[in-house]
């Protein structure tokens, strides 16, 4: 019966033995923490803007202002400068604000001209570029709206 007593009694002290461990183990290491960052795709996205627009930066330095460039990687945007000039002499400038829709392209363009202090602004239609091919020559397809209707 003394053999009985002495059982019992290693298997009562051994289940509080077991469980400390995990407690202590829980203690000393708690859980990571949720990631609340950007993910990954997000990252990448950031960083490609970040580098687009700092070989902009250096761009626009080497043209001394006559090419600017900006983009936006989170909104697929852009935005092209191109020309200058004196507006009192001649001034010529090329405008444009670029979309990116899957694989199209939608651009916006406007063209300012100055000759002797007279300036003209032209707003051209907004078009689109989509890549095509054509018997195995690739190339780019302009679609030029002649008529636009909006609801």
């Amino acid at each position: 019966m003394g053999s009985i007593a002495v059982a019992v009694a290693l298997c009562a002290s051994a289940g509080p033995a077991a469980a400390e461990p995990a407690v202590l183990l829980a203690s000393r290491w708690p859980s990571v923490p949720a990631d609340r960052g950007l993910s990954l795709e997000d990252q990448i996205t950031e960083h490609l803007t970040q580098l687009g627009n700092e070989l902009c930066h250096h761009l626009d330095l080497l043209s001394h202002d006559m090419f600017q460039l900006r983009v936006d990687g989170f909104r697929r945007r852009a935005h092209v400068r191109l020309g200058g000039g004196n507006a009192e002499m001649v001034s010529v400038r090329l405008d444009g604000d670029i979309q990116f829709e899957d694989i199209n392209a939608r651009i916006h363009t406007r063209i300012d001209l100055a000759l002797h202090g007279h300036a003209m602004h032209l707003e051209l239609p907004t078009f689109e570029m989509s890549p095509a091919e054509y018997r195995g020559d690739r190339g780019v397809e302009l679609r030029v709206p002649l008529f636009e209707q909006k609801f």
